[in-house]
């Protein structure tokens, strides 16, 4: 058996015997909480695979770098605020065995919580324990390391893509008034909301072509289509280094009592998806082949039966 095989089945019966001491031992350590009290106005997370990420707080809005970010910000805030500490795996660990709980250069996740430019919290994320549910960490630079209750090494083991906001805007539909699309060789549709006294009453909708002429269509039908482009998420975000003019297929524009939003799409590929710019986004990007679909209905698609 080579030398590396030796080290590495040492590693993997020191972690059982880890687990199978916690297991036998009930657990008797008490649980310790350790909390941030301060604000945290950014949190910088670096690992080899990912690069530096940072975060930061505008408010109550957290962005990744200089975009809006998703829910998983709000994920990494809480898990960094309160650390659930299990148990002390090693007092002090040398260099030589960081490897051995993920705290090698390779594997480590560094993870620092600011307020301004004072650092609040320093975290030292390595590999999950054997049951899948814990983490080894080190915190504050020291030496010790500790057994976190949690996956750490997933909640802050992300992309910055992964942690940017894909929503481009969202509409409640009772708002919206009049929706258009009209497409490049001069085709429009325009769905309205009828006005009713009745508050109570579910909403009528009518549909016109370009010429002015109501169609003979389903309410229900438009209603549904007024739905489905009520909100509007990115599939993926385009490069930006591509400043080229988009090629319009088909403009769409939501009226509301408020204002007007629009999105301009290319034409589908052969994958189905389209390219598209917004009102509501300076960023281009591209559009899942359901959302595409959205963009591309023709009146025969709101007729009667």
């Amino acid at each position: 058996m080579g030398k590396r095989k030796i080290i590495l089945l040492c590693a993997a019966v020191f972690l059982l015997a880890v687990y199978i001491f916690q297991v036998l031992s009930g657990r008797k350590t008490a649980v310790r909480e350790i909390k941030i009290d301060g604000e945290i106005t950014s949190i910088v997370i670096e690992s080899e695979k990912f690069g530096e990420i940072t975060l930061s707080k505008d408010g109550e809005q957290w962005n990744v770098g200089k975009y809006k970010a998703n829910y998983k910000a709000g994920s990494i805030e809480d898990a960094i605020k309160t650390i659930k500490i299990l148990d002390t795996v090693s007092s002090s660990v040398s260099d030589s065995a960081v490897s051995m709980y993920g705290l090698d250069s390779e594997n480590l996740i560094s993870v620092k919580a600011y307020s301004g430019e004072s650092v609040l919290r320093a975290l030292e994320i390595g590999k999950t324990s054997v049951t899948g549910s814990q983490t080894y960490v080190r915190i504050d630079g020291a030496k010790a390391v500790s057994l976190a209750s949690g996956a750490l090494s997933s909640t802050f083991g992300v992309e910055a893509e992964s942690m940017r906001d894909n929503e481009i805007y969202s509409i409640a539909s009772a708002n919206i008034k009049r929706v258009s699309a009209k497409k490049a060789d001069g085709t429009l549709l325009v769905a309205e909301r009828s006005v009713s006294t009745d508050e109570n009453a579910s909403a009528v909708w009518t549909l016109k072509n370009e010429n002015g002429n109501e169609l003979d269509a389903d309410s229900s039908k438009v209603s549904s289509w007024v739905s489905s482009v009520a909100s509007l998420s990115a599939d993926k975000w385009c490069d930006e280094s591509d400043k080229s003019a988009l090629d319009a297929a088909v403009t769409l524009e939501i009226t509301t009592a408020d204002k007007t939003v629009s999105v301009v799409v290319s034409e589908k590929g052969d994958d189905g998806k389209c390219t598209a710019e917004s009102s509501e986004s300076p960023y281009r990007f591209t559009l899942s082949p359901y959302a595409s679909g959205n963009f591309f209905k023709t009146a025969a698609d709101f007729l009667k039966q």
